[in-house]
């Protein structure tokens, strides 16, 4: 009898267990995805929603799915727009190519999706679900190569329970004219910042150059003196660096030497850029460093390192003078003291910064030699160029171009993480062997703060915006343009697996969300991170943002605060223009108003740091 009773009790439970599977089948039969298409001249929207069998509209169905297919409905094509849902809650897009396989000719489209969601969906749920959605999309492991692939795929997506909350999707093709067309994100970068493993990662039209090869090396060579100064370089590692005819190099080094872009040393034998200084700046050539009184030390020191950034730094000093101490062996320096406010300051720039094992080593020198002339050094800047990290769903989170970074403590104390390696565990994740830094006096942490509250009770009072154009008067005659590049150029990839990248469209403003100011850089707050390892690929640098916050990338400055920290300076910061989604060195076009902007952002904080309130000129 018992075992008659087990196995009458192991029959009713597999009746339940069947009954409760069929009831949940049931449950997804009864919503359907439905597929709606139209067209509007270049525009053709795929609509994709979901409804229960009873909402249905029979008439329209084109095809009504079964077998595999049950639960996907296929209307007929609508005439005119579809019935509005009004504006999607968020969306995401990406520029594609398709290639006539008759003609071989490219054809250009935007594809984007937008997103409505079930009610009571929140705003960071709404970003997860697009961000994911899009992702599983666009993988290159079975990314959908035509129209009809990528349709069907967008639907059995939505029919999944991680995207229970988007209820309605659409996708809105368009085809682009020429000029549309995805450029290559390896546009502007320099050749000697990359390795050939690196280019191959980079694809899109590349920007035709039309540039006599004569123009494209005396641009080279003027990028490399920069890159360089106040170091002086000999001819002939010019000659070995870019690999270039030895009397072209020769005749294009005339050529920045006619246009005072360069300045010869013994006797032509070495070259080294040659500064336009501002009508406010004296400039000095010394042997040594003048000795200055310890009441005259100045107590705020400022590093750069790319050339545009000293230039940007200084044009917000007062009653300033320029030490240039060369030498034609070894490592020059150059110092700039002069005010800013009320406080003296000192700034210089790296001879070098890099990845190479021997320009991390000399930017820590030069770090520890400033640090070491200067006793009086209460506060230490860091101003420049970063890479900015993309939030591709996230509209407020977004970094873009031109905006502005400011290093800030997390909840561990930290505001910088630099990598040093990565390994991978035994389930194939991702670890970091990390370095941190932290500053142990907050004063500056405490001065962007009351700033950061500023801003955000009032919005238009950013002083930072008239130092940018006061700034761009005294930067005119400059060889780099320091205006702000056209939004066009402002580009963003993504990184959909391996090395394939697609060009995605920037965020838009979520319904009924704030704007952001558009045309001026807007203000965060973050970690900063740093290390080859994870800028060489979107994919490791994307996983060490998501891991430690990240809000932007350096080339390694680890060096510079190994030197601020061992020389005991316990207040620093870091202020960041955002010139590429990188490290900040891809960019070329952005990089002089990056530095401008965060030029502009270090003037605000000194004239903070002993006085928090604005001036009424400022107010």
């Amino acid at each position: 009898m018992r075992s008659v009773q087990v196995c009458k009790n192991f029959g009713s439970r597999t009746l339940l267990i069947r009954e409760t599977y069929r009831r949940k089948m049931d449950d997804q039969v009864q919503e359907e995805i439905v597929m709606t298409p139209t067209k509007k001249g270049k525009t053709t929207h795929i609509r994709i929603e979901k409804k229960r069998k009873e909402e249905l509209d029979t008439s329209a169905a084109e095809h009504v799915g079964d077998g595999i297919n049950k639960g996907f409905v296929v209307n007929k094509k609508a005439q005119g727009d579809l019935d509005s849902y009004g504006r999607p809650q968020l969306q995401i897009g990406f520029n594609c190519f398709l290639v006539d396989q008759k003609t071989g000719k490219k054809h250009v489209e935007s594809r984007r999706l937008k997103f409505w969601y079930v009610d009571g969906t929140d705003y960071l749920e709404q970003v997860t679900t697009a961000y994911e959605f899009f992702k599983e999309l666009v993988r290159p492991q079975n990314f959908p190569r035509d129209y009809v692939g990528f349709i069907k795929k967008c639907m059995k997506q939505m029919k999944k329970p991680e995207y229970k909350l988007a209820k309605n999707v659409d996708l809105e093709i368009r085809l682009l004219d020429d000029e549309e067309a995805p450029m290559s994100p390896g546009e502007g970068i320099s050749p000697d910042m990359i390795g050939p493993s690196d280019a191959e990662q980079y694809f899109g039209i590349n920007k035709e150059d039309k540039r006599s090869e004569e123009e494209k090396l005396r641009e080279k060579l003027l990028q490399i003196l920069e890159s360089a100064y106040p170091n002086v370089l000999e001819v002939e590692d010019l000659i070995r660096i870019t690999n270039a005819d030895p009397a072209m190099v020769t005749l294009q080094l005339g050529e920045l030497k006619q246009k005072e872009l360069i300045a010869e040393m013994e006797d032509g034998k070495k070259v080294v850029r040659h500064v336009l200084h501002d009508d406010k700046t004296e400039v000095q050539h010394v042997k040594q460093m003048p000795t200055i009184a310890a009441n005259q030390q100045p107590t705020i020191a400022i590093i750069t390192a790319n050339y545009s950034e000293k230039l940007a730094v200084d044009a917000m000093m007062e009653q300033k003078t320029t030490f240039v101490k060369f030498k034609t062996e070894g490592e020059s320096n150059v110092y700039t003291i002069g005010y800013i406010g009320e406080h003296k300051v000192v700034s210089t720039k790296l001879p070098q910064i890099g990845y190479h094992r021997a320009a991390q080593i000399s930017s820590g020198n030069t770090t520890t030699r400033l640090l070491g002339s200067f006793q009086n050094i209460e506060h230490v800047f860091v101003v420049g160029v970063s890479g900015g990290v993309p939030h591709y769903t996230d509209y407020y989170k977004h970094v873009r171009l031109g905006d502005i970074v400011m290093s800030q403590c997390n909840d561990k104390g930290y505001v910088y993480y630099h990598c040093d390696k990565i390994f991978r565990d035994k389930e194939d994740n991702l670890t970091y062997k990390l370095r941190t830094f932290a500053p142990r006096d907050f004063t500056l942490q405490n001065v962007v703060e009351k700033l950061r509250d500023r801003a955000q009770r009032k919005p238009d009072k950013a002083p930072w915006e008239k130092y940018i154009y006061e700034g761009l008067d005294l930067l005119h005659n400059q060889e780099a343009d320091f205006n702000r590049p056209p939004k066009e150029s402002d580009r963003l990839y993504m990184n959909i697996g391996e090395d394939d990248l697609i060009e995605v469209q920037h965020p838009l403003k979520p319904e009924d969300g704030e704007s952001i100011r558009e045309g001026v850089p807007n203000v965060h707050y973050g970690v900063i991170g740093s290390g080859r390892p994870v800028t060489k690929y979107d994919s490791t640098r994307l996983d060490f943002a998501h891991k430690y916050n990240i809000t932007c990338f350096d080339a390694e400055f680890d060096q510079v605060l190994e030197s601020i920290v061992g020389n005991r300076k316990d207040s620093f910061l870091f202020i960041r223009g955002i010139a590429d989604y990188s490290d900040g060195t891809r960019n070329k076009e952005w990089q002089p108003y990056a530095s401008l902007v965060a030029a502009a952002m270090m003037k605000t904080i000194i004239r903070l740091i002993s006085n928090p309130y604005l001036s009424e000129d400022e107010d």
